[in-house]
């Protein structure tokens, strides 16, 4: 993934299975990365949080499709 936080126009940007599918990345990595952190190993402490934001955003486009579609 990018080192820099997504911006919400390119997530609304995705198509809603593109969207899926960046969700189980994101949540994928971050699982990754906080075994590492627990490891010791993660030189980039600063990308949890990155990948954290990502994912509230995503969450964020999807639950205002849904509401939108209601």
């Amino acid at each position: 993934m990018s080192e820099k936080p997504l911006s919400t126009d390119e997530i609304r940007a995705m198509s809603p299975s593109e969207r899926a599918k960046l969700l189980h990345d994101l949540r994928m990595e971050l699982a990754r990365l906080r075994s590492q952190a627990r490891m010791g190993i993660l030189t980039n402490v600063g990308r949890i949080k990155i990948v954290k934001k990502n994912i509230a955003r995503v969450l964020t486009v999807i639950n205002e499709e849904m509401k939108k579609g209601a």
